[in-house]
C-alpha cells in the first residue's frame, strides 16, 4: 500500500498493478533492496513529468544515481515501451475501443531492415547521388 502523499507524476494503484507484474525484482543475492521498485520508477516518472534535472530529485525519493541507473538498464531493456503498451492497452479496452492488432510480418521485416546500418548507408548513398544529380536535371531558362 502506498503510505505517503502521491506526486502528480505517480502511478495510481490500479496502474501500479498492471505495471508490477513487468517491472524485474530485486536479486536473491547480496543484501536486500533498500528502495521499492515502486518508489524506484516514481522518482524516474518526476524527472520525465516535472522536466527537472535528476539531482533536483526531492529527499524522499530515491537517490538521482539509482533513479537514473534503472531508468537507463530499463530503457536497453525495453521495458518502458511494454510498461506504455500496456497501460495504453488498458486504457483503450476500458474506453470501450478495441486493442491494436499487431503488425504484419512484412511490415515487421520492413521495420527491421530500415534499423540496419547497410540500410543508412544505402539511403545516405542515394541521398548524396540525388543531391548531385539533382542540378544536372535542373532546367535552365
Amino acid at each position: 500500500m502506498h503510505t505517503k502523499e502521491p506526486y502528480p507524476s505517480s502511478f495510481t494503484d490500479p496502474e501500479w498493478a498492471l505495471i508490477e507484474p513487468m517491472v524485474p525484482g530485486p536479486s536473491k543475492l547480496g543484501r536486500p533492496a533498500r528502495y521499492t521498485r515502486r518508489s524506484v520508477i516514481e522518482g524516474i516518472l518526476y524527472i520525465v513529468r516535472g522536466g527537472c534535472g535528476w539531482r533536483m530529485l526531492p529527499r524522499d525519493l530515491p537517490p538521482w544515481r539509482l533513479c537514473y541507473y534503472y531508468f537507463m538498464t530499463w530503457r536497453q531493456a525495453g521495458l518502458w515501451q511494454k510498461m506504455h503498451d500496456r497501460l495504453r492497452d488498458a486504457v483503450r479496452l476500458q474506453s470501450g475501443k478495441k486493442k491494436p492488432r499487431p503488425l504484419r510480418s512484412s511490415i515487421l521485416r520492413a521495420l527491421k531492415w530500415l534499423t540496419t546500418e547497410e540500410c543508412a548507408a544505402t539511403m545516405l548513398a542515394r541521398r548524396s547521388w540525388d543531391e548531385s544529380a539533382i542540378s544536372w536535371w535542373t532546367l535552365w531558362a
